[in-house]
């Protein structure tokens, strides 16, 4: 029950900063990064480090290009850095896709 009642809040947390997502079974979300059709953000929660605040529980977040079908950047935040997901991704595929030419 507490996964699912985790996995919620991070749908509402996601749907907060706009993230159009979508759910697995894995209990994962899904979404296309914005401005990068072809680059899949994912992310779930990791856990929580014991003894700490909840607001210190750590979400687990991976970029993948879809189009070479590997993995460009994967990190753990805190629940109260997840507004600046959207910019890191974006900045992550931004230098992937210069390396890559």
């Amino acid at each position: 029950m507490t996964n699912l009642k985790n996995f919620q809040k991070l749908i509402a947390l996601a749907n907060e900063y706009g993230i159009n997502c979508q759910a697995t079974p894995e209990e994962c979300l899904v979404a296309s990064l914005p401005g990068y059709d072809d680059f899949l953000l994912a992310f779930t929660w990791s856990g929580a480090v014991e003894g700490e605040p909840l607001e210190h529980e750590l979400i687990a977040i991976s970029v993948q290009d879809l189009t070479k079908e590997v993995t460009v950047a994967a990190w753990q935040i805190p629940t109260y850095l997840f507004g600046n997901v959207l910019r890191q991704a974006q900045m992550l595929v931004a230098a992937h896709r210069d390396f890559m030419r």
